[in-house]
């Protein structure tokens, strides 16, 4: 009589394992997806954040008044950085310093929407007053610009009148959630 060790797996032990994967596949590569979004969320504000301190830095190094303009168009936005008066970031050489231009747009951030960018007297630019970089050239300048990313996670970047840019958002963990009311 002939010992025969079975060392193989059954259909459907197989079946089973494979199932298994394909689970936990799918959980990951989902949430990977909502990761990714909230990077280029995260990465939107910060470039914004960052283009809001060159205004301000500006201003105060130039003693002139700097302007940040946003505009929405079909399909996507953009916003340009200025010194001496408003400009149009969807014309071309427009928004520059020192002849160079400083235009963002929502290209660098596929899936990220600019939901509304408001500042006082429902403006859609703030501007850096020479003096102590306050937000408040031409008038009282402050506001929110709200950015939301494909699966609806907000990012709000407020500027108050003393020129201080802060981030808030009421979903996404690791912001405050004191945000001023959504667009």
């Amino acid at each position: 009589m002939q010992n025969y060790s079975n060392k193989g797996v059954t259909l459907i032990e197989l079946l089973i394992a494979l199932s298994i994967v394909v689970i936990i596949a799918g959980y990951s590569i989902t949430s990977f997806s909502s990761y990714m979004e909230r990077q280029k969320l995260k990465a939107a504000g910060e470039t914004i954040f960052a283009d809001l301190r060159l205004a301000q830095s500006e201003s105060i190094k130039r003693n002139r008044t700097v302007y940040l303009d946003f505009e929405t168009y079909e399909g996507g936005w953009c916003y340009g950085v200025n010194v001496g008066s408003e400009c149009s970031c969807s014309t071309e050489s427009n928004c520059q310093i020192d002849n160079v231009d400083k235009v963002k747009s929502s290209e660098r951030f596929e899936g990220i929407t600019l939901q509304r960018a408001r500042f006082a007297g429902n403006n859609d630019y703030t501007a850096f007053n020479p003096v102590k970089g306050f937000a408040q050239a031409d008038g009282v300048r402050n506001g929110t610009i709200w950015l939301q990313s494909n699966d609806g996670t907000q990012l709000a970047v407020i500027v108050n009148r003393l020129g201080r840019v802060r981030f808030c958002s009421p979903t996404l963990p690791g912001y405050s959630n004191q945000c001023p009311t959504a667009p």
